[in-house]
C-alpha cells in the first residue's frame, strides 16, 4: 500500500522526534555542551536521560556526570549531594561505584558546605559500613577535624586519638599527633585556668619526640612557644621563638611575636 505524501512526511517527523528526543542523543548532547564549558545546559540534558532511564546504565552514568558537573563547575553542593545518594542508592548492587557516591558527598559536606556536624555523621556511617575501608584513616581525621571545627574539643581529640591507636605508622596518624596539641591550645584560648596550655605543650614535645623529622616540627615548636607566651613565661617563649627564626615557614610570624614580648616584658618592668 502507497502512502500519500503528507503521511510520509508525518511519519517522518514523528520518526525522527522519537530519534532527537532518545536518551542516547541527549547524552550525546550533554557531552558536547560539557566539552564546550556549558555546564549548566549540560547539567540540564544529562538530566533528561536520567529522567527518562533512571536505572539504565547510561541513566546512571549521566546521574552522576550531574553531580559531579555541579559540584566541580556550577557550586551547586546541595544538588549534587542529593543526586550522588540518589546514585549511591541506585547502584547499589555495586558497592564500589556506591561507596564512590558516599565519599563524594562526605567531601561536600566538609570540604564546600562547612556543615561540619553532616561530614561527622556521614563519616561515621561511613566507617560503620566499612570499617576496613583504605580511606578510613583520613575519614578519622576528617571526624575529628568536624569537632575541632565544631569547638567540641574533647571529642576531637578522642577521634584523634582512635587513628593514631588504629591506623599507626600512616601519615594521618602522624598529622593527629600534631593536631592534639593544636586542640588543647586552642581549648585553652576559650576557657578558663593553664591546664590546656599545658596539656598542650606536653603534646607538641611528644609529638617533636616522635617525629623529629616531621615537616609538622616547626609547627610544633611554635607551638609550644605560644603556649608558653599564654602562660606568660615571657623569657622562655622568647628563647623558643627566636630559636624558630631559621626553620619556622613566616620568618616576619617570628618577628611580630618576638616585638609583642618585648613589648610586654618592658611594660612589666614600668
Amino acid at each position: 500500500m502507497r502512502l500519500g505524501i503528507a503521511a510520509v512526511l508525518t511519519l517522518a517527523m514523528v520518526g525522527a522526534g522519537c530519534t532527537s528526543n532518545s536518551p542516547k542523543k541527549h547524552y550525546v548532547l550533554a557531552e558536547k555542551l560539557w566539552a564546550d564549558g556549558n555546564y549548566a545546559s549540560a547539567v540540564m540534558e544529562f538530566d533528561k536521560v536520567t529522567a527518562k532511564e533512571p536505572r539504565s546504565k547510561l541513566g546512571m552514568q549521566s546521574l552522576y556526570r550531574s553531580a559531579s558537573t555541579q559540584a566541580l563547575f556550577l557550586s551547586q553542593y546541595n544538588d549534587a549531594i542529593r543526586k550522588y545518594r540518589a546514585y549511591a542508592e541506585t547502584v547499589g548492587a555495586d558497592p564500589e561505584l556506591a561507596w564512590a557516591a558516599k565519599l563524594q558527598v562526605g567531601d561536600l559536606l566538609f570540604s564546600k558546605l562547612d556543615q561540619y556536624d553532616r561530614a561527622v555523621q556521614h563519616y561515621q556511617g561511613l566507617l560503620r559500613q566499612n570499617p576496613g575501608a583504605l580511606e578510613a584513616p583520613e575519614l578519622l581525621f576528617r571526624i575529628g577535624k568536624g569537632f575541632f571545627f565544631q569547638r567540641q574539643f574533647a571529642d576531637a581529640i578522642q577521634s584523634y586519638r582512635d587513628l593514631i591507636r588504629k591506623y599507626p605508622g600512616t601519615a594521618y596518624a602522624e598529622k593527629a599527633e600534631y593536631e592534639i596539641g593544636v586542640t588543647f591550645f586552642t581549648q585553652g584560648e576559650t576557657h578558663t585556668g593553664n591546664q590546656s596550655y599545658l596539656d598542650a605543650i606536653q603534646a607538641f614535645e611528644a609529638f617533636i619526640q616522635r617525629h623529629p623529622r616531621s615537616t609538622w616540627v616547626p609547627e610544633a615548636k611554635f607551638g609550644i612557644a605560644s603556649c608558653q607566651e599564654e602562660l606568660d613565661q615571657l623569657d622562655a617563649a622568647a628563647e623558643s621563638f627566636a630559636a624558630l627564626k631559621k626553620t619556622y615557614p613566616s620568618p616576619n610570624v617570628i618577628e611580630i611575636k618576638l616585638a609583642r614580648i618585648r613589648e610586654r616584658k618592658t611594660q612589666r618592668s614600668r
